[in-house]
């Protein structure tokens, strides 16, 4: 039981540790996108438009699970305890 706790923590310290600049690395990377997009023709702008958007959200569900990964490995640790 106490390899599985260990194992919950460094996955915490890991979302930690690299979470804040994944997220901000797809943040910037969409926001670069959709500029880009725009100097499209119109059919292809809309795909561009939908993939920065894409990587935006996805950047900041990264951040909310980063911000949330300590309530996260308490909820986890009570519940194999």
């Amino acid at each position: 039981m106490a390899s599985i706790v260990s194992l919950v923590e460094s996955i915490k310290s890991t979302l930690l540790s690299l979470g804040p600049n994944v997220s901000v690395i797809l943040i910037v990377l969409g926001g670069l996108t959709y500029g880009l997009a725009q100097t499209q023709p119109a059919h292809t702008r809309g795909k561009w438009q939908s993939l920065a958007i894409g990587i935006i959200i996805g950047g900041i569900i990264v951040a909310a699970v980063t911000g949330a990964a300590e309530m996260i490995a308490l909820s986890s640790t009570t519940l194999l305890t």
